[in-house]
């Protein structure tokens, strides 16, 4: 009951204040911008989301420490100003004066601090945010609007880290008052937009912060409100009614064009169409190896090269991007060409390493076996059309190959609850980034595994040095290296198979104008654009 009391208490005072944030307006003269967003949403607490997709939702409630455009590009957010140790073990950050949380909470060092320390608390479960904050030791506040970030081993990537709203300050004060309901019911951050609504499976809704004035102009073109009053994200994870949506009027933009219809949109008068490359890891295929039978290197490797990934791009990825090389996409840092060919489309040399590993095919089944047991797969992922369409291409080539390959399609907590636990062989997998660290740390590195996104469940403590290193590099030939070495070392262990590196897709209609697309193209931000013939 005093949980309750002070939900609502905390509810009732922040309705009153986000009301006065949010400026009256008729219907009539409302701007509402709807986005169609082709993934789902596991919750909207940006610390502990494990969606990419999350982000492009919650970095228009939260802001970041920094902004980050292009990549590698670093400007002015909620800190001021920033300096870095020669170790980069240690960054102080001079805050903004100037900034309240939508609740009516002022922003300051203590927020920052309150943030983090959660971040790490493995209460809060957290996932992208426990990568990206990286081997954080302490956050000491000081002053009011100043505070010392301090890490465990050299930390080159944090800039990165907090340009991304997974590190978005919190307000303490709705944390504490929305409890296990944070998230789900409400969020609250100190963006251009005011969370309002949101609805599983359907849509999350949010309005302009009258008041923000906070903006960095060398970013977004502005600095003050936002001309959007309504922001709607309508979850739209079939690619055809997410189509559909665009055509009727429902929705003013969408992303996850369908690649047959790129050409027609981009013909059309009615609609634009926009492409980018995707930064981070691309779409790819996970082996976990805590569970019988791709704990076996011979597995994996047999797998990895019975799979025809060149007649995939078409067949799946509708000849859109490019065949992936390695845990990097093109246009990441770090990415070469050298692992283009590594463990190459060979099904011969495939089924020969499985009969040397003793895994014989029987003619009556079709199915290798050894000591009696088959050679079977269980392979999960969420019910979406893409994930069905690969998962059925690789079901084909594992039937050649003499693998029970066993699909499991399934909704979202389902999916998420076996794979967490690891009782998946394998998973598909894809995930934006926009630096190496994130990539490798996120997939790689043991401290993410059990539970977390290292469902490759991939514990190798020189894996695991070999990351903590390369992200302490200042020099960026000799970084550059470390992750060449990185990428070796996973093709030798076949940790993942990499299928597609790909681009971004939006179409809107057009009326939509000024989108800023952060995020290594797949991030747009809303809050610097307009509507209007």
């Amino acid at each position: 009951m005093k949980h309750l009391n002070r939900f609502f208490t905390f509810l009732l005072a922040a309705l009153l204040v986000m009301a006065l944030l949010v400026a009256p307006l008729s219907a009539q003269d409302e701007v509402t911008l709807t986005f169609g967003i082709s993934s789902g949403v596991d919750t909207l607490d940006n610390t502990a989301t494990t969606f990419s997709s999350v982000e492009i939702i919650v970095g228009h409630v939260f802001d970041t420490l920094v902004k980050q455009q292009p990549l590698g590009t670093y400007h002015p957010g909620l800190a001021t100003s920033w300096s870095v140790s020669d170790d980069a073990t240690e960054y102080i950050f001079e805050l903004r004066d100037d900034v309240t949380f939508h609740d009516g909470t002022p922003f300051n060092a203590e927020a920052v601090k309150y943030t983090f320390d959660r971040i790490v608390d493995p209460d809060t479960k957290s996932q992208m945010a426990f990568s990206f904050i990286g081997p954080y030791a302490e956050s000491e506040v000081l002053g009011d609007y100043s505070i010392a970030v301090r890490f465990s081993s050299p930390n080159a990537a944090f800039l990165d880290g907090v340009s991304h709203p997974q590190l978005g300050p919190v307000s303490p004060t709705a944390v504490e008052a929305l409890g296990a309901d944070w998230g789900f019911s409400g969020i609250v951050g100190t963006g251009p937009f005011v969370f309002e609504s949101y609805v599983p499976d359907s849509e999350v809704v949010m309005v302009k912060n009258a008041y923000y004035s906070w903006g960095n102009a060398d970013v977004f073109g502005r600095g003050g409100p936002t001309d959007i009053d309504r922001l709607v994200f309508k979850i739209l994870t079939d690619p055809g009614t997410r189509l559909a949506a665009l055509e009727s009027g429902e929705v003013d933009m969408i992303n996850g064009v369908p690649g047959l219809d790129v050409a027609r949109l981009d013909e059309s008068e009615d609609f634009v169409v926009t492409q980018y490359d995707q930064a981070g890891h691309g779409y790819s295929f996970m082996f976990n190896q805590i569970k019988s039978p791709t704990d076996e290197l011979a597995v994996r490797k047999a797998i990895a090269q019975a799979i025809d990934i060149d007649i995939m791009q078409d067949i799946v990825y509708d000849g859109l991007g490019s065949r992936a090389c390695s845990a990097l996409t093109k246009s990441m840092f770090g990415w070469t060409d050298a692992f283009c060919q590594a463990n190459p489309y060979d099904p011969d040399a495939a089924g020969a390493i499985l009969d040397e590993a003793g895994w014989v095919m029987n003619e009556d089944t079709g199915i290798r076996e050894r000591d009696g047991a088959p050679l079977t797969i269980e392979h999960w992922s969420p019910d979406r059309p893409l994930s069905a369409a690969t998962a059925q291409f690789l079901a084909e080539d594992m039937a050649a190959l003499g693998v029970d390959f066993q699909i499991n399609l399934a909704d979202i907590a389902a999916y998420l609850t076996v794979v967490r636990a690891g009782e998946h062989n394998t998973q598909q997998w894809w995930d934006t980034q926009t630096d190496p660290d994130g990539v490798f740390r996120t997939l790689y590195h043991s401290s993410n595994a059990g539970g977390g996104t290292n469902r490759n469940n991939y514990q190798n403590a020189d894996m695991d040095a070999m990351i903590d290193a390369a992200v302490g590099i200042g020099d960026l030939e000799a970084r550059a290296a470390a992750y060449a070495d990185i990428q070796q070392k996973l093709a030798d262990e076949v940790v993942m198979v990499y299928f597609n590196d790909p681009v971004v897709l939006y179409a809107s209609t057009p009326d939509v104008h000024d989108v800023t697309i952060l995020g290594g193209g797949f991030v747009p931000n809303f809050y610097s654009a307009t509507m209007g013939m």
